[in-house]
């Protein structure tokens, strides 16, 4: 989201292109991603840190009529937490396998992502992990 949104990231036109193909309303982003998003506009460093009102209204203006945004249920904590275990993973990979297990149970048959490799490990069966 942050290559979408931020026209200085070195990903913004190819993400920007990707997503400008798809009709928004097919969209599903995962409430912790939006959560993620929002902290990070917000504690980049300057001149890129954006005020939190700022952040706020940035992800409303392009997020909040237009995309689903799917939460994290119990049974994708504990799908999650069973995936990385039993792959032998840990750390930050449960946070990837969360937003890959709540987005498939969302009903979204791809995960468009710049760090694919991450989430290749974790993402349940079906699931296609790509970039923009």
């Amino acid at each position: 989201m942050i290559p979408l949104l931020c026209e200085w990231h070195e990903f913004h036109a190819p993400t920007a292109k990707a997503i400008g193909t798809v009709p928004l309303k097919s969209l599903v982003i995962c409430c912790h991603v939006l959560l993620e998003c929002f902290a990070v506009l917000t504690r980049l460093p300057a001149p890129y840190r954006i005020p939190p009102r700022q952040a706020e209204r940035l992800l409303a203006a392009n997020f909040s009529d237009s995309v689903q945004i799917c939460g994290v249920l119990e049974r994708d904590a504990w799908a999650s937490l069973a995936r990385v275990a039993e792959r032998q993973t840990g750390g930050g990979k449960v946070y990837d396998a969360v937003v890959a297990h709540a987005t498939a149970q969302a009903g979204a048959s791809a995960l468009l992502t710049w760090n694919v490799k991450d989430f290749l490990v974790v993402a349940p069966h079906g699931l296609e992990i790509r970039t923009p």
